[in-house]
Parts: structure tokens; sequence; C-alpha cells
């Protein structure tokens, strides 16, 4: 009987602890209007601690199950297209038209001259 009593005690307690607990928590909201903007606040935090935010444009699109993948280099002006590998850690970015903004000629000591 002293068992009895004692589980009877002890499950009431913990159905009273379950109840504080559930009722004390406030409950967040379940929308995507949520996590839109819980999302727009981490990148405008992640966008303000870059420096290159912004410098980078991509444009994809795809036609009869062809898919084109553009990346513009915007502080350079560099144009580089993604070639697809079979899987997608194979495929990589490769430069494909050089900036329109023009780089200084190398330096006397960067290049090598040939006496003849």
């Amino acid at each position: 009987m002293k068992r009895y009593t004692w589980g009877i005690l002890t499950g009431a307690l913990v159905a009273i602890c379950l109840t504080v607990v559930t009722t004390a928590s406030t409950p967040q909201a379940d929308s995507i209007k949520v996590y839109m903007s819980q999302l727009e606040q981490f990148l405008r935090g992640e966008m303000s601690k870059s420096t290159t935010a912004g410098r980078f444009q991509l444009q994809s699109f795809n036609i009869d199950r062809t898919h084109w993948h553009y990346m513009m280099d915007t502080a350079t002006g560099k144009l580089y297209r993604m070639e697809l590998g079979r899987t997608p850690d194979r495929s990589e970015w490769t430069l494909m038209a050089q900036g329109l903004i023009e780089e200084p000629p190398p330096s006397e000591e960067e290049t090598e001259t040939v006496k003849q």
C-alpha cells in the first residue's frame, strides 16, 4: 500500500511539473512569415559583416533540360561560367571573359626580358 501511494504521488508530481513547463513556455509562431523574417535578419547580418556583399551577380537559366549558370564579378567585370560535373562537388567556375576594367600593365620587374 505504501508503494502504491508513493507511485501515485510521484506520478501526480511529474504531471504537475510537465503542465507547468508546457504552459510557462511561450509558443513560437509556426508561420512562413516568421521563418522568412528570421532568414532575412540572418542575411542582413551576414551581408553587413561582408565587404564583398553585392559584388557578384548570378544568372541561371535552362532551355530544353540544359542549364547554364553565369557569375559576374562587378568589381573587375570578369564573367565566369559554371562547368557542370557529374556530381555537384566536381562542378567548377571557369573564366569566360576578362573584365572591361583595364588592369595596369605589369612592371618591368615582373616581366622577363630576353637580350639577343
